[in-house]
């Protein structure tokens, strides 16, 4: 079988060096090439062709410019990507992408733009019935109001378009409130979902046509927006709800659904149009999802649902090592041997 190019963009963030440990995993031939705008990212050393490219923050343009010559260069058949930042761009830029590169992006665009903002993902969900935590606007006197009636203190508020609770805040009370819904760019208000303990993150895998591909659920615990500590679970009514959110979206290829189990049931409270970064974990317990993409994106398969398997994962850091010369020749753009690491344990 002749062997699959995937670009992975963010590899030197958690997400990249996930999708890039399944792909490593997975069943199929595939040639990683790895994309990251600071030269020491440390994808660029675990994938077979490297590629620093412009900041995406302080140049989307030359950013874009950077992922088309990339792919153009290496004839990549579909692109992963690893950073939230830049799905709105690949979003609204998606058929140039691709018309210029031949290269697949496994999203779809408007599905995409209303699941990375919070406000747009609750009325969608409200709409098909999903339950999801009570949440207004602040700037919506009469729905606060009425909100606030009905829950006590302490409350949730975090911005429209933020990932791994980034921006987060408990509010307190009505000092708090006045001031976070001042100082917080475009925030919503939502009910704290208890307990804190029964979280769950569910990957979902959705195929081009809006069937299901599959879903694994993971119990999780939490540390700077990241999950550590996770549990490999037989949970349907939790893989239900998920799959009925990423599919009341609208979205396509993996789905990452958080929620918590509250005295009530489930809630979910964010989806993700991406990748996670447990998309490693639960390609170890049988739900490779870029693996998935590929199959279905390029090769033109029909998923069934994989068989998982139950497990927990304890997650840690890692490291790697080199000469110091190394940081000469990655700044220089030069990875003639990005596999070369002095040590590693």
């Amino acid at each position: 079988m002749k062997s699959v190019t995937v670009v992975v963009t963010g590899v030197g963030a958690p997400i990249g060096v996930g999708i890039i440990k399944s792909l490593r995993a997975s069943h199929l031939p595939v040639k990683i090439v790895g994309v990251d705008s600071e030269p020491l990212a440390q994808g660029l050393f675990r994938v077979d062709r490297s590629h620093q490219v412009p900041s995406a923050r302080s140049d989307p343009d030359a950013y874009f410019e950077g992922l088309v010559n990339v792919s153009q260069r290496e004839g990549a058949d579909i692109l992963f990507s690893g950073w939230e930042g830049e799905l709105p761009m690949l979003a609204q830029r998606k058929p140039e992408f691709e018309e210029r590169t031949g290269t697949i992006l496994p999203l779809a665009p408007d599905a995409t733009l209303k699941a990375l903002d919070k406000w747009l993902t609750v009325k969608v969900l409200r709409a098909f019935s999903v339950p999801v935590p009570d949440t207004v606007l602040p700037d919506d006197r009469e729905q606060l109001d009425d909100f606030c009636r009905n829950h006590a203190y302490p409350y949730i508020m975090k911005p429209r378009r933020s990932s791994g609770g980034k921006g987060l805040v408990l509010v307190h009370n009505d000092r708090e409130l006045a001031f976070f819904s001042q100082y917080m760019p475009d925030p919503v208000i939502q009910e704290q979902l208890l307990p804190d303990d029964q979280e769950y993150t569910v990957g979902v895998f959705i195929q081009a046509d809006g069937a299901p591909g599959g879903t694994l659920v993971l119990k999780r615990s939490l540390s700077g927006g990241l999950s550590y500590r996770m549990e490999s679970l037989d949970n349907p009514e939790a893989a239900a709800i998920a799959l009925q959110a990423a599919q009341a979206m609208g979205l396509i290829g993996g789905v990452n659904v958080q929620m918590r189990c509250t005295a009530t049931g489930f809630k979910v409270f964010e989806i993700n149009p991406r990748f996670s970064s447990a998309t490693c974990v639960r390609a170890n317990f049988g739900f490779n999802e870029p693996e998935l993409a590929i199959r279905h994106f390029v090769l033109g398969e029909e998923i069934n649902p994989p068989e998982v398997k139950a497990g927990i994962c304890l997650r840690f850091w890692e490291e790697l090592y080199f000469p110091p010369e190394v940081k000469q020749s990655a700044q220089r753009g030069e990875y003639t041997d990005p596999g070369r690491v002095l040590n590693q344990f």
